[in-house]
């Protein structure tokens, strides 16, 4: 009898067994059904990489190098309706562009990017220490734009939200750019000692197609342009990182600028972004013209490279438009009459530049006048010169004319006149991106924008002052996150445009 019970206790497990197994298939069999056979569920990080370098030349784009630090540089003068920042007003009539400056990068490159050092760190799926290295180039090269626009940012818990992380705080900006410098030397030291079949290959790496030595120089030369903005804070300090970059590889040649190579092509992601500007001056929809200073400190020192940067106006001159001209005195000047870029100088197939070999021997003829990195800073002046002019294929026979004949192509005078000779010839290189040329202007005080104090321009809300910063966003950021941005606003003293940075002095 016990083995009859026994006997039906098996059975009745066995199909309770079966069943179970039944129902465990068929739901497999259902997240099989309804499961896209063609949908990733598991993003891999090199699409994530790619993308987050796409993004960091092309988010914000118009914002960063042309309504901000296009006007405050004063290389460009944008639409009429963008002009507010021109006429050092808060913000323009389209609303709050800090708001979409904060969704675009913080949310774009900064948000793929922390995911491909989320799944490389060490210990996670796709381990791997280049990968890691590289990408940590990238977040620094976003965030550093956001601190030298703003001040106090998010940094540390910065495009966090996929990890529940909504209200970041914003960090301090001393420690924001020591913590980059950091991290930026600890990503010299993986890549410096890499092999190209751990990064990202040629087809994953839109910037140096797979070269690891240019990711070394890259991540390097980002770290000198760091240190030398924040040198004038503590000039010992500083000089010690500076030491340490010049110590080791650099962007010496064109060939391993930081570029983005884009194509003549009707994608728009392939194209460079700049053509749109292009087309829309030509169709009369948007005017985008170069400002009287840029174009007569060219026109003024024979500059092979105005042809190539602007068009002749009517009469057959190049006539660049004043900054900051008031609502009264703005529709007396003729637009159509002021040049504009050049079809060839907004081309699709014109590549975009991050950091040029121009800027880092300029930088490094800078650092020479103090007898850093060399004594002959006149040869790394003149060598930043011709790579820049060389960057835009500016014929060699006009690069060698200019070198010989032209005063300003020679460092002369007193150390605060070479300053000024090499700060200018930053400031056009980094055309057409105002961004960083403004950045420039605040860090040395050139080219000088004086106080304006004509009745033609707008003295805006900074009393004619050029502005330092833009202010923080006013609608989605402050409902969102109102309290941590109300500590930042605190712990800088104000929110005003023309609050000056921890690292500005001039």
């Amino acid at each position: 009898m016990k083995n009859k019970y026994k006997l039906l206790i098996s059975r009745k497990a066995t199909f309770i067994l079966a069943v179970a197994f039944s129902v465990l298939a068929c739901d497999d069999r259902w997240t099989e059904m309804n499961t896209d056979p063609n949908r990733i569920s598991d993003l891999p990080d090199e699409y994530l990489f790619t993308n987050a370098v796409r993004q960091t030349f092309r988010n914000e784009l118009s914002s960063f190098e042309v309504d901000f630090g296009g006007q405050y540089s004063h290389i460009w003068v944008s639409s009429n309706w963008v002009r507010e920042a021109d006429k050092f007003l808060d913000y323009n009539a389209q609303g709050d562009r800090a708001e979409y400056i904060f969704g675009g990068i913080y949310n774009g490159p900064v948000r793929n990017i922390n995911e491909v050092l989320k799944i490389t760190e060490s210990g996670a799926k796709y381990e791997n220490a280049v990968h890691f290295a590289q990408a940590t180039v990238i977040k620094v090269a976003n965030l550093a734009k956001m601190v030298d626009l703003f001040g106090d940012v998010p940094y540390s818990q910065a495009g966090m939200g996929k990890y529940d992380i909504l209200k970041p705080v914003y960090d301090k900006q001393n420690a924001i750019y020591d913590d980059m410098l950091k991290n930026l030397k600890e990503s010299v030291n993986v890549l410096k000692s890499a092999s190209s079949d751990q990064a990202y290959t040629s087809k994953e790496d839109p910037l140096y197609s797979g070269n690891i030595g240019n990711w070394a120089r890259f991540a390097n030369s980002l770290r000198l342009r760091i240190a030398m903005r924040a040198r004038n804070t503590d000039v010992a300090k500083y000089n010690t990182v500076i030491q340490e970059c010049l110590q080791l590889p650099l962007i010496e040649t064109n060939q391993q600028s930081a570029t983005l190579q884009c194509w003549n092509s009707e994608n728009g992601e392939l194209y460079n972004p700049w053509n749109n500007y292009y087309i829309d001056i030509s169709s009369g929809t948007y005017v985008l013209n170069f400002s009287e200073l840029f174009i007569n400190i060219l026109k003024n020192t024979n500059d092979p490279r105005l042809p190539f940067f602007a068009s002749k106006n009517m009469q057959g001159q190049y006539v660049g438009m004043p900054n900051g001209l008031t609502d009264e005195y703005y529709p007396a000047w003729n637009r159509s009459n002021t040049s504009v870029p050049t079809a060839q100088f907004f081309a699709k197939d014109q590549p975009m530049f991050f950091m040029s070999a121009a800027e880092i021997w300029l930088l490094r003829a800078e650092l020479a006048l103090d007898g850093i990195g060399g004594s002959n800073s006149n040869e790394m002046y003149q060598n930043g010169i011709k790579l820049a002019m060389a960057q835009w294929k500016i014929n060699v026979s006009e690069i060698d004319k200019y070198i010989s004949a032209e005063k300003e192509a020679t460092l002369y005078g007193d150390k605060t006149n070479k300053v000024r000779q090499i700060s200018t010839q930053l400031w056009i290189s980094f055309a057409p991106n105002g961004f960083e040329a403004w950045s420039t202007m605040r860090r040395t005080g050139y080219p000088a924008i004086p106080v304006r104090d004509d009745v033609r321009t707008s003295k805006g809300h900074t009393n004619g002052v050029l502005p330092s910063r833009i202010k923080y966003p006013y609608t989605v950021e402050k409902s969102v996150n109102g309290e941590n941005l109300a500590n930042a606003i605190s712990s800088m003293g104000a929110d005003k445009i023309d609050l000056k940075l921890w690292w500005n002095k001039k």
